[in-house]
């Protein structure tokens, strides 16, 4: 007993340093944060001296220990080894100009329409660099970017989203929404273009060498030729997503503030996928026009087969997906129209799908306390996610995954382990996060009323 509390012990301690090293920062790192908040407009002539060993190692403790190594083999764990000295060697390559990234190993993950989805894995050295300059450039741009741009930000995310478009359309004030989908977006990023954006904020010529370097990594694919990037920033690199929010920042938010914006027009973005909304149709035509004509000028395309606009109003039977939640109206017990979000069909049998493979594939690898605990794990992430209070489908999931794990369970060998009462017995003994049992997010409360 004594062993088993000094062990859980020393894995709370180390769950407590890996979560202080991921939040620490340098000193000279906070005074940038404290300048860029002061002066929103001001040019960064001298940032690249700030890539040194301790801002490195504050890079390396952030990266996910989790995720798949790259061409050169080499783990988080192996390169901490020698951590001092292989980041001292890292340091004096990247300010001599030394450093070249290394081709990223190309990852081909399946995707719901039957296509693949590429995923550029970089080597552990180049994973440092990326987050290194991420973590600059979040600095940098952070004060800068609109409180309507949700993805890829720190203390934001998919929630605070789905709250947001919730709240523009709840009262019916803005019922026309044009539903974009930018096509192939990551892949069709223009680094001139991008480079030109950033060069609003940041003049030193060495970062911008730097970023270019990391822009044209080439790409190895499954068959071993390797690809040099000319255009687009491969998914996966771990400065991809904060590129981007950048990228979109100036294409879609900033000219959205000066000529669109207005109580009646309105906009939510999250990465890629952004939503707008307006009070009348007319308006949404025209602008939908102009919104095709501004991503073309910066050489982007919309997917026409997934855009369009949607006449969301209480009397009318039409819905639309965005981050995974279908919105549309139902009814309450007293037959009064609500705004709901439920999570979107093919999430949901995406989400039943992976659950089904993960029990049939593991029922028998792992003893039933070790599987009870792992599937209590896999049903609170998915609350985390789709947990809300209008979410009417969280009910759905739970039943679907009792009926999954107490299929598998029985085939786990040819004698039947439980029968149903047995199985309904062991869920009162050792029960399974139920949804209203779980904090969800409430949705519905009064915490945008002052901005729409």
């Amino acid at each position: 007993m004594e062993r088993r509390s000094r062990e859980k012990r020393k894995s709370q301690q180390k769950a407590w340093l890996g979560r202080r090293a991921k939040q620490a920062t340098t000193i000279p790192m906070l005074k940038l944060r404290l300048l860029a908040q002061e002066a929103p407009s001001l040019v960064f002539k001298n940032i690249f001296h700030l890539l040194k060993t301790e801002l490195l190692e504050a890079a390396f403790h952030r990266l996910d220990e989790r995720k798949a190594v790259g061409i050169d083999g080499v783990s988080k764990e192996g390169y901490a080894r020698e951590l001092k000295a292989n980041l001292k060697d890292l340091e004096s390559r990247v300010q001599r100009g030394a450093y070249k990234p290394k081709a990223a190993k190309q990852l081909l993950i399946p995707k719901a329409n039957g296509k693949m989805r590429s995923i550029a894995i970089s080597a552990l050295e180049d994973k440092i660099v990326q987050m290194a300059v991420a973590m600059i450039l979040d600095t940098i741009y952070e004060p800068l970017f609109k409180d309507v741009s949700t993805g890829f930000r720190s203390k934001r995310g998919c929630r605070q989203a789905i709250q947001k478009i919730y709240h523009l359309l709840k009262r019916n004030y803005r019922p026309y929404v044009v539903d974009c989908d930018i096509q192939s977006f990551f892949d069709s990023i223009d680094h001139e273009r991008l480079i030109e954006f950033l060069g609003h904020r940041i003049s030193d010529h060495r970062m911008i060498r730097l970023i270019r370097r990391l822009l044209k990594t080439g790409v190895m694919t499954v068959e071993g030729q390797v690809n040099i990037n000319s255009i687009g920033s491969p998914q996966g690199s771990v400065v991809s997503p904060l590129l981007a929010n950048i990228y979109l920042h100036y294409v879609i938010d900033t000219w959205f503030e000066e000529n669109k914006s207005n109580y009646d027009q309105q906009m939510v973005r999250y990465a890629d996928d952004v939503v707008f909304c307006f009070k009348n149709a007319q308006a949404a035509r025209s602008f939908l026009a102009a919104l095709r004509e501004r991503l073309e000028a910066n050489h982007l395309k919309l997917n026409e087969e997934k855009t369009k606009i949607v006449k969301f109003q209480k009397d009318q039977a039409q819905s639309f997906d965005f981050l995974g939640f279908t919105f549309y109206w139902g009814k309450t017990r007293d037959k009064l129209r609500l705004l709901k979000a439920k999570t979107s069909a093919k999430k949901l049998r995406g989400a039943i799908a992976e659950f089904k493979l993960w029990i049939k594939t593991s029922r028998n690898r792992y003893r039933l306390k070790e599987l009870w605990k792992q599937a209590a794990e896999k049903i609170n992430g998915h609350y985390a996610y789709y947990g809300t209070t209008v979410n009417n489908k969280l009910g759905f999931y739970y039943f679907t995954c009792m009926k999954l794990l107490h299929k598998w369970l029985n085939r786990r060998s040819q004698k039947k382990s439980f029968s149903w009462p047995a199985f309904q017995q062991r869920l009162r003994d050792f029960p399974l996060p139920k949804p209203w049992g779980c904090r969800l997010l409430q949705l519905n409360q009064e915490v945008f009323h002052y901005a729409i």
